[in-house]
């Protein structure tokens, strides 16, 4: 029996390999395909960009002019454009109220300490007698003085501060008796606010809705009056847009306006012919100086001027030599003068 040999190995066929080399080569060119083609793709992309760029920046061509034509062209409808809302600013913050504890005595608030400005010249009218109106400001908070007044028995005129404590059975008495009735308004004095025109008052600092709702609050709390006249007021009658607000509604409620001149800078005068608003100013202070031969001086100097102009109007204050001068110094008065209302001697001025 023949030996048998080493046994040889079999050869591993080259079919398998050749099968493996053949789909790996098949992958990388699939692959090669794919990024071929995108790249293809982003250049047709950045080409496309570039011409797109082009044309939008080349300068557009100026159109031929075209043919006439006898047929009219129709006019184009017009579009009406969206009107833009106006931008409402939201409205300033007040400031604080100022609170008033106590009222010492009738006179609720100080007075403007700067001396008044000489009266102006005037055209004398044609009228039977002087007529000469005198005006006790500061009424409100002394019953007493008022009551003081209302018996000297003559045409007088209060002017009634707003928020008094006794306003309404003052008022009640005055219109038993021939007694006017006027507001005192409380106005804003240049040296505000070391000097208080006291509450009610209008500020050169409130908005013309806030001035206007305080103006009516004040003419509310003194029913029946005729007219107006300012208190204090330095810096608010000096401005010539805060008088007009103030007299379209005095012209409104049919009133009339006594400039008190605390100022000679004053505009009350042209904002009221402006608006053609009943209109006087004052002639006399005549208790700037509280003493009884200050209070004589400027009573004879009404009666002056009275006679110059042929009318005249002072202002007093409820100071008791005020009415101790008055109550001596009457029958004088009378009989050169005719006492009367101020809504009287307005309607002189008028016109």
């Amino acid at each position: 029996m023949a030996k048998k040999g080493p046994v040889k190995p079999k050869p591993k066929p080259r079919a398998r390999k050749n099968r493996k080399k053949s789909a790996s080569g098949a992958l990388q060119r699939q692959l090669m395909k794919v990024v071929a083609g995108l790249a293809l793709i982003v250049c047709l992309v950045v080409t496309a960009g570039l011409l797109a760029h082009r044309m939008l920046m080349r300068p557009a061509a100026v159109p031929m002019p075209a043919a006439k034509s006898t047929t009219p062209t129709p006019k184009p409808v017009p579009v009406n454009k969206p009107v833009p809302r106006p931008v409402i600013k939201p409205k300033p913050a007040m400031p604080p109220e100022v609170v008033h504890h106590s009222v010492p005595d009738y006179e609720a608030f100080h007075r403007e300490t700067v001396p008044p400005p000489p009266p102006i010249k005037r055209v004398k009218p044609v009228t039977d007698g002087i007529p000469v109106a005198i005006i006790i400001d500061d009424i409100g908070y002394d019953r007493k003085m008022a009551d003081g007044f209302l018996s000297l028995g003559v045409p007088l005129t209060f002017s009634v501060l707003p928020q008094g404590r006794f306003n309404q059975s003052i008022i009640a008495k005055a219109r038993e008796k021939d007694v006017e009735i006027m507001l005192h308004l409380p106005m804003e004095p240049a040296n505000y606010p070391a000097v208080n025109p006291g509450p009610g008052a209008l500020l050169a600092s409130m908005s013309p809705d806030e001035l206007i709702a305080q103006l009516n609050a004040d003419l509310a709390s003194v029913p029946g009056a005729r007219g107006v006249n300012n208190h204090m007021g330095s810096k608010l009658t000096a401005s010539s847009d805060r008088m007009r607000q103030v007299f379209t509604i005095l012209k409104k409620r049919d009133l009339f306006f006594v400039d008190s001149r605390t100022s000679a800078d004053t505009l009350c005068r042209p904002s009221a012919e402006l608006l053609k608003l009943p209109f006087a100013e004052r002639d006399v202070f005549l208790d700037h100086e509280q003493t009884p031969e200050f209070v004589r001086k400027q009573l004879k100097l009404l009666i002056k001027r009275a006679r110059e102009q042929g009318f005249a109007i002072g202002i007093a204050h409820p100071h008791p030599v005020t009415l101790k001068v008055l109550k001596e110094m009457l029958p004088e008065l009378r009989g050169a003068v005719l006492f009367t209302h101020a809504s009287q001697v307005v309607a002189l001025q008028e016109g």
